[in-house]
């Protein structure tokens, strides 16, 4: 905006006029009326843009209450889990809903990752965990059962599963379980909305 004024106050601009028939035609263009014009635009734009990030939240199909929600950039946002495997288990989604990995664009596959880059972090401190598994199950044969990227974030400590790798097993009937939930509307049964509100009203408070 500062860079549209200085454009318009170091030009010297004059009324536009057309010519029809002979006939001169002054228009209303001014420097000032063009520059609060675009003010109101952007204005408009800003506004609209805050309002979706305050209560936009699709994942695949599904309307994610934004209450959920805990962490939101332009292009990601995180959420608490409707089921979770262990404590912390949260997922970070891109904003726009992207069917497979592939299907991000670079800026977006960036913003993801740094996203659960920075989730990672607070929620293995504050989990007293000691490591981090970052999981995405890519497509259907992969286990992916909600078409929306998303990346599965859980704090890990020494003995949560007996061998390491039954976590990816149990991500899968965790998947299962999820989709199954979002189709029909049985999220209530083991996790309420204000216990998910909860959770994201703590992690809200570490980032």
């Amino acid at each position: 905006m500062l860079k549209l004024l200085s454009f318009v106050s170091s030009h010297n601009f004059t009324p536009l006029s057309n010519f029809i028939g002979g006939i001169q035609f002054q228009s209303a263009f001014t420097p000032t009326n063009h520059f609060f014009h675009l003010a109101r635009v952007f204005s408009s734009i800003s506004h609209s843009h805050s309002k979706m990030e305050a209560d936009s939240y699709m994942f695949g199909p599904y309307k994610i209450d934004k209450k959920e929600v805990f962490y939101s950039t332009d292009l990601s946002y995180a959420l608490v889990n409707l089921r979770p495997l262990l404590p912390g288990h949260v997922l970070v989604c891109p904003r726009r809903e992207a069917k497979r990995f592939a299907d991000l664009t670079a800026d977006e596959t960036s913003d993801l990752w740094l996203t659960a880059q920075k989730v990672g972090k607070q929620l293995e401190s504050y989990h007293k965990a000691s490591s981090l598994t970052f999981a995405i199950q890519d497509g259907p044969q992969a286990g992916q059962t909600v078409p929306h990227v998303h990346i599965h974030i859980i704090p890990r400590k020494s003995g949560d599963f007996e061998k390491n790798d039954e976590i990816y097993d149990a991500l899968d009937v965790k998947e299962k379980e999820m989709k199954q939930s979002l189709d029909l509307d049985k999220e209530r049964k083991d996790r309420s909305i204000e216990e998910m509100a909860e959770e994201a009203a703590e992690y809200r408070k570490l980032l």
